[in-house]
């Protein structure tokens, strides 16, 4: 049976449809983002700020693997990573106390993590001390006052609640200006507006902030943070954000930083070629 011209041409037309439908889902297909490459998403507190930014930069030069870090107070990060982005899910968390990797776990959002560094509360007072500021009964003097972070972040919140327990906090509560994070806080004291910032001991300790004092007092002794890396259960590829975790933790890579910034780093911490293979573990 003879075939018209027009059926012909028909089926030609198809056929390069076709052709031009596959070559687009090929280039597409090129294109699109692979777990490869895709950058990992971490969320931390800005406590850990400088370190990490450090960390990332090394990592990247070292394995190509691009980190890209999005930092907030410790509730706040919480409250993103229980209510991820759907199109952009986190990879891993890293709060400044491990009070917040607890929670995650509860809520189902992590099941790994690696401890890190030990941050402490301390003072950190105005450049210059125009008001002589030599101990914790002078934060109460009249005209004194003292930025303390809000309880979204870990150290406004530890310290609130230490200071409550031991009776000191309706005395300071007067003097006290709610500053948001620990960074905003430790600037307030660098710009002036306040007299004294209670703040971790490694934010205080930042080139930043090196021309002021950094007091040390007994009333401040039980604020502790313990600074801990999660693994998320939300992460799109979980080997490469286990692999990042352990690189921060090593303790010839991501922990070297963490020391140049004055932290208290875990000491039994396993170099990078050990962690290599090693795998993230269940704390706590």
């Amino acid at each position: 049976m003879r075939t018209s011209s027009s059926t012909m041409i028909a089926v030609g037309s198809l056929l390069l449809l076709g052709l031009f439908a596959a070559g687009l889902f090929w280039r597409e297909r090129q294109h699109r983002p692979t777990p490869a490459n895709q950058p990992l998403i971490v969320y931390a507190a800005p406590t850990s700020r400088l370190p990490l930014e450090l960390i990332a930069t090394d990592y990247e030069t070292e394995t190509g693997q691009r980190v890209e870090l999005r930092f907030g107070a410790s509730e706040d990060i919480l409250t993103k990573v229980r209510f991820p982005n759907a199109t952009e899910p986190a990879d891993l968390f890293i709060p400044a106390d491990d009070s917040y990797i607890r929670q995650a776990r509860e809520a189902g959002l992590a099941a790994e993590s690696l401890p890190i560094a030990r941050v402490h509360g301390v003072l950190l007072l105005a450049k210059t001390n125009p008001k002589g500021i030599a101990t914790w009964a002078d934060l109460l003097r009249d005209g004194v006052k003292v930025a303390v972070p809000n309880p979204a972040a870990a150290v406004g919140k530890l310290a609130r609640n230490h200071l409550t327990k031991t009776g000191k906090w309706a005395a300071l509560e007067p003097h006290a200006v709610d500053t948001g994070t620990v960074t905003e806080a430790a600037n307030a004291t660098k710009i002036g507006g306040v007299d004294a910032a209670i703040v971790w001991d490694a934010v205080a300790h930042a080139p930043a902030y090196k021309e002021q004092t950094v007091l040390t007092v007994p009333e401040l002794d039980g604020v502790e943070g313990r600074v801990e890396m999660a693994v998320l259960n939300q992460t799109r590829d979980p080997e490469a954000a286990r692999r990042f975790a352990r690189y921060v933790a090593a303790s010839d890579r991501g922990l070297v930083r963490f020391r140049e910034f004055k932290f208290r780093v875990e000491e039994n911490a396993s170099t990078w070629a050990d962690g290599r293979t090693a795998d993230v573990g269940g704390t706590k």
